[in-house]
């Protein structure tokens, strides 16, 4: 069994352990450590197999398939059982890829680990996977399986250099990665399909490099036309994360719009301490033909900053803060007042406004704009269309990661 085939150790080495193995699973690759839950009271863990129960890191007991372990807090301690710990370990006895561990009613693969939270009360539970066990819970959680197997592969790649790079990123919580956006999104068994597994399959083992080492392969859900360059999201420049041209038109809301007025937008800026009285105008570089120049936009047109005016005085806010104040899909966006609705970012060449955007309070302000997600990297539904067009999994890799190199690490 691979977890049996490493040295069991105490809770806080056991840890380390988790953040440095590189120990291959029969090709399924290094172990990584996925936090499902923080700060928990109790926990239930059952197996569609028997399991072995370890505790602190030495073997306890067996439990019969199917028998509820029940774990809970207990005044700075893991209590299992009667019995005080450190850390409780729970695997399949057969350990084969096909064992099952419940958490709750949630099914995983691998091994499921639980500590002290770090830093904070209550209990973590981590679940202990082969990454390529791994990418089945995530490619499935990030993509549809009825999407184009072309598509189904990069996010495979992309997801499995993305992991790669990333372990150890939460080290201080106990664990590699979160199961949700803050890492990728990962749904355990759940999530998983024969077109999943197939895809994973097909690109074991392999990653996107630059320089020799695993890129941060960042992805959306969609790059509304166009991609962003690194600095005008992140404010460093990554030389593999540049904009470009990215058809995702098929997207369901693709294209978005919020509907406000002067007021709502005065109260909500005001909220989040900028406040400029009764709003007169809007300074933001209209959106155009892509690639755009502007100080104030990136290659894509989303929006780095703009200025508000009003009664008093005038507030610089970020294309990030104004998404997130107005819970806007993303920061590719411009402001419209007037009958009927702007044409599509790509057919006009001239602005349909000047830059100086002057609020007419009889008129209802729209907010319109494309893409979901940062923008930077792979478009999700891009990748989809260029699949359907029978573009290989490669192709699409290399489009949204410029100057990389695919390459296979096991």
């Amino acid at each position: 069994m691979w977890r049996q085939r490493l040295l069991r150790m105490t809770a806080a080495a056991t840890v380390f352990l988790c953040m440095t193995a590189s120990v291959l699973a029969s090709g399924t690759g290094p172990v990584v450590c996925i936090g499902i839950k923080e700060g928990q009271n109790s926990t239930s863990v059952s197996g569609t197999s028997d399991m072995i129960l370890y505790k602190n890191g030495t073997v306890w007991k067996k439990i019969r398939a199917y028998t509820p372990v029940a774990v809970t807090y207990q005044n700075g301690a893991l209590a299992v059982s009667g019995s005080l710990a450190e850390s409780v370990t729970i695997e399949p006895a057969k350990n084969n890829g096909t064992a099952v561990l419940m958490v709750g009613n949630r099914p995983y693969r691998g091994d499921i680990r639980l500590i002290k939270s770090p830093g904070r009360w209550g209990m973590t539970v981590i679940n202990e996977v082969p990454l390529e066990y791994y990418l089945y819970g995530v490619v499935g959680s990030e993509m549809s399986s009825s999407w184009a197997p072309e598509a189904l592969k990069a996010q495979s790649v992309a997801a499995r250099t993305y992991a790669v790079a990333h372990k150890g990123y939460f080290i201080k919580r106990g664990f590699d990665m979160t199961n949700d956006t803050s890492s990728q999104a990962y749904g355990g068994v759940l999530a998983e399909s024969p077109a999943i597994k197939q895809a994973v399959d097909a690109t074991r083992g392999e990653i996107l490099t630059y320089g020799g080492r695993p890129i941060d392969a960042l992805f959306s859900a969609s790059g509304g036309g166009y991609t962003e360059h690194s600095e005008n999201v992140w404010g460093s420049t990554v030389p593999y994360l540049r904009g470009v041209y990215d058809d995702s038109s098929k997207m369901p809301d693709y294209r978005w719009q919020v509907t406000t007025t002067a007021a709502d937008m005065e109260r909500k800026l005001r909220a989040a301490g900028k406040d400029v009285g009764t709003i007169r105008a809007i300074v933001l570089t209209p959106l155009k033909k892509r690639p755009i120049t502007a100080a104030d936009r990136g290659i894509s047109g989303r929006v780095t900053s703009m200025v508000v005016i009003g009664t008093k005085g005038q507030v610089r806010v970020t294309g990030n803060s104004f998404q997130q104040i107005f819970g806007l899909k993303s920061t590719l966006f411009d402001f419209y007042q007037g009958a009927g609705v702007p044409g599509d970012i790509d057919t006009f060449r001239t602005p349909l406004r000047n830059t100086m955007f002057t609020i007419k309070n009889a008129f209802p302000i729209m907010i319109y704009g494309y893409g979901w997600g940062h923008g930077l990297g792979m478009s999700q539904w891009g990748a989809n269309q260029m699949g359907r067009e029978n573009i290989s999994y490669q192709t699409i890799l290399y489009h949204y990661y410029s100057n990389t190199k695919l390459e296979k690490l096991y």
